[in-house]
C-alpha cells in the first residue's frame, strides 16, 4: 500500500489561486516563449501546458502529466526520445510514490516524463520545494492561462509549509532515495 498525504480542506481555496505569475492565454506570445526557452531547467505540470510548450518548440526538461484535461481523458502530448516514469497519485493527495518519482526525475537524463495514474495537480508543490532555485515551473490555470514560477526561497518556504501541513516530511523521503 502506497502512503498518501491528503490536502487539508482549509487549503483547497488557497491553492486555487496562482502560486506564481499568471500569464493569460492572450498574453502568450513569441517573446514570452523565448524567455521560457532561456531557462536551464523547465518543468511542466499538466497535459495541456506540456502540449502547448511542445507546440511552441519548448521541450520541458521534466513533464508531469496524467492523460487528462479538466478530468477528461485526452491523448498524451507527443514527443520523441523522452524517458518515462510511472507513478500513482490519487486526486486531492500527494503519494510517497509520486514524491519518489519527482526526486528520481531530477537525477535522470532529460527530458523525463512522469506519467501519473490519478491526478498531477498537487505535485507542483513538492517540485517547488525540492527542485533547484531558478527552476522554471509552469502549470495551467484552467480556462485562463499558464502560471510561471521561477523558484525562489519564498516559493520554497511556502511549498514546504503546505507540505508540512499535509504531514509530509520531505527530508526523510529525500534521505531514503
Amino acid at each position: 500500500m502506497v502512503k498518501v498525504y491528503q490536502l487539508p480542506e482549509r487549503l483547497r481555496d488557497e491553492l486555487k489561486k496562482p502560486l506564481g505569475r499568471l500569464i493569460t492565454n492572450d498574453q502568450i506570445d513569441l517573446e514570452l516563449i523565448n524567455q521560457i526557452r532561456c531557462n536551464e531547467l523547465i518543468v511542466s505540470v499538466g497535459d495541456a501546458t506540456t502540449e502547448r510548450l511542445i507546440q511552441f518548440g519548448v521541450i520541458p526538461s521534466i513533464q508531469v502529466i496524467d492523460g487528462k484535461e479538466m478530468r477528461c481523458e485526452r491523448p498524451k502530448p507527443s514527443i520523441a526520445h523522452v524517458t518515462e516514469i510511472y507513478t500513482e497519485n490519487p486526486a486531492g493527495f500527494i503519494s510517497e510514490d509520486a514524491l519518489k518519482a519527482i526526486i528520481k526525475a531530477l537525477k535522470m537524463e532529460k527530458p523525463v516524463r512522469i506519467i501519473v495514474n490519478g491526478e498531477e495537480d498537487l505535485l507542483t508543490l513538492p517540485i517547488i520545494a525540492l527542485y533547484p532555485l531558478k527552476t522554471l515551473v509552469l502549470y495551467g490555470q484552467p480556462k485562463v492561462g499558464i502560471v510561471l514560477i521561477h523558484i525562489n526561497q519564498q516559493d520554497k518556504y511556502n511549498a514546504f509549509k503546505i507540505l508540512k501541513e499535509m504531514g509530509i516530511e520531505l527530508n526523510k523521503i529525500v534521505k531514503s532515495n
